[in-house]
């Protein structure tokens, strides 16, 4: 079975996903479509996107909300198998939202990470 279609049956039983607060697009005036091109040039589902929201290490960057997924926060997951293809995923969120609205404003892969 294909990857995304495996981690999209594992994403559809997983409470702690199904919980997750509202998410929707922080787009600005000059560039509605950022979030759905970065997306789709560097290969990130919306699946993905919601599995580093859940489990992904969460911290506060340059006034930005930031979840990035490392192997320890995948480890004795469901999702541990694929550590490999999600290693250094990173989300970001405008942080000037309320806690109930995500407002994403990007995703991209931190290859640093994936040495």
């Amino acid at each position: 079975m294909k990857f995304q279609k495996q981690l999209s049956q594992l994403i559809s039983s997983d409470d702690i996903i199904n919980n997750l607060p509202q998410i929707e697009i922080f787009s600005c005036a000059i560039d509605r479509n950022h979030l759905h091109r970065r997306l789709q040039q560097r290969a990130i589902n919306w699946d993905m996107v919601k599995l580093t929201i859940a489990y992904g290490k969460f911290q506060y960057h340059s006034h930005a909300k930031t979840w990035t997924l490392l192997d320890k926060s995948l480890k004795y997951t469901p999702y541990e198998i694929f550590i490999d293809k999600l290693r250094g995923l990173r989300i970001i969120a405008a942080n000037y939202y309320s806690d109930d609205i995500l407002k994403l404003s990007t995703a991209y892969w931190a290859y640093d990470l994936k040495r």
